[in-house]
């Protein structure tokens, strides 16, 4: 687990050069620090963020439409992985989520990342589905995830 843990926020459009950082380290396609700066300034979208002591180290991005969140990425910088942030900064997240209203959060993982599907099944999410051959890179099939917030946490 995290020895010290990081600080859990929100990101604002000023998180943007450090998002767009972070992305780039972990994706091949990542999104351009502009993008993040409009979006982050939108009620459509929310970012949360884990900073360590060099700054942003772990993010998670999502759109928000009428009640129900769909997580784009997580990305959790190499140094910090099997550390526990991970799953630190998506508990953080679904609070928000939750105290947002949100009935409901999806996300598309590959089939075959299994640390992803650990951190996600392991938070309480469940498969509702699979996109088949999904990922143009690879063919690899998509599931669909999905949580819903029990009515009395």
């Amino acid at each position: 687990m995290v020895q010290t843990v990081p600080e859990l926020r929100l990101l604002t459009p000023e998180d943007a050069s450090a998002l767009a950082a972070l992305e780039a380290q972990v994706f091949a396609d990542g999104w351009a620090e502009e993008r993040f700066r409009d979006l982050l300034g939108q009620d459509r979208f929310l970012g949360a963020g884990a900073f360590g002591p060099s700054g942003l180290c772990a993010y998670l991005t999502a759109y928000s439409v009428a009640g129900e969140l769909e997580i784009v990425n997580v990305a959790v910088a190499p140094p910090f992985r099997g550390q526990g942030v991970g799953r630190a900064l998506l508990r953080f997240f679904l609070e928000q989520g939750r105290a947002r209203g949100a009935g409901r959060v999806v996300l598309e993982v590959r089939s075959r990342n299994a640390p992803a599907l650990a951190l996600y099944t392991g938070s309480g999410f469940v498969q509702v589905g699979v996109r088949k051959r999904y990922y143009a890179d690879s063919g690899e099939d998509a599931l669909v995830l999905e949580w819903t917030p029990c009515p009395d946490s």
